[in-house]
């Protein structure tokens, strides 16, 4: 009888501990599994943007247009697209020279652009040079976004010849308006040249980080903090843009957009293929001019220092490949 009391206290004890252990158990493996599927929702591997409105609804695409990435080709098919010529589309290119005050605000930026969309009409297309910044709260309107990347070494001496060269096409009011700004900044030098004498617009950290600053979007931490900004920029990529396609494999980027947002890009592959088989058209007149192709040595030491972005290139590279596989590409 002794032994029964003395066994009853003991059993009682080590259930109590029993449930202790495993509500912190059970409580370590929450707090594991929310952290993951918070901060790294890209190991997900979502092929595309499922959980946004039906592509047969009215929505606005807002082409996030990083420079010297073929961005104008995808602006010319879609101006040349029957339903725009026919007025049921909108198209919108007036958001690439923006005021300095949205580089380092991003609520500044959310207002100014949430501002513009609200004069947009729904089918539309806006094309903008702005880093990415997520509007679809602010915005009454349903907006889906695209965008497309380049090799980050090629982008990168492209965009430094077209800031001496440009090309072919017309020049704009607003592209006077750059050009004046960079006047007796740029120097009359190669690429090679560029790096082998330090220059900051080559050898910058912001020349270093620009594709990913772009997808980071505004946040300080994405000018200064690469390994917060990549996992943030793959974030948004994951969580936010229906297609981010490759200039290498443009054709591909064409079809996918056309089959994922048909009431945009109704067409556009059809256009795109006439383009491209006429080499002195419009598509041909964009190309940069006089680019000087950097040296082996050169191309290695830029893309040391360019890993981070080519982290985020290959990251948006093997997504896009999946996307293309969904979609029997």
């Amino acid at each position: 009888m002794s032994n029964a009391r003395s066994i009853g206290p003991v059993l009682l004890l080590m259930t109590v501990i029993l449930v202790i252990y495993k509500s912190i158990q059970i409580g370590s493996n929450f707090d594991r599994e929310r952290l993951e599927s918070s901060f790294h929702p890209h190991h997900r591997r979502y092929p595309y943007n499922n959980h946004l409105p039906t592509a047969t609804s009215g929505y606005v695409v807002i082409f996030f247009a990083l420079p010297k990435c073929g961005s104008r080709t995808l602006l010319l098919v879609v101006r040349k697209s029957e339903d725009h010529r026919s007025g049921l589309l909108t198209v919108d290119s007036n958001l690439t020279l923006l005021p300095g005050e949205m580089m380092a605000d991003e609520e500044y930026a959310v207002t100014f652009l949430t501002e513009h969309l609200s004069y947009i009409q729904e089918p539309g297309f806006v094309y903008t040079h702005s880093r990415f910044v997520d509007i679809g709260s602010s915005s009454a309107k349903p907006l889906r976004y695209i965008s497309v990347l380049r090799d980050p070494l090629d982008r990168l001496v492209s965009l430094y010849y077209y800031r001496r060269n440009r090309d072919e096409t017309d020049m704009t009011e607003k592209e006077r308006t750059w050009r004046k700004g960079l006047s007796g900044i740029i120097t009359n030098e190669t690429f090679d040249e560029c790096i082998r004498r330090d220059r900051s617009e080559c050898t910058s950290d912001y020349a270093y980080m620009s594709t990913i600053s772009h997808f980071c979007g505004y946040d300080p931490r994405c000018n200064s903090n690469a390994t917060w900004a990549i996992e943030r920029a793959k974030y948004n990529v994951v969580n936010y843009f229906d297609v981010v396609g490759l200039m290498e494999d443009y054709a591909s980027f064409v079809t996918v957009i056309e089959m994922t947002l048909p009431l945009t890009f109704r067409g556009a592959r059809v256009i795109y293929e006439d383009f491209q088989s006429k080499p002195s058209g419009g598509v041909a007149r964009m190309k940069t001019q006089r680019k000087v192709p950097p040296s082996n040595e050169i191309r290695r030491v830029v893309a040391e220092k360019l890993h981070h972005d080519y982290e985020f290139y290959n990251f948006v590279k093997e997504r896009f490949e999946e996307q293309k596989r969904t979609l029997g590409i």
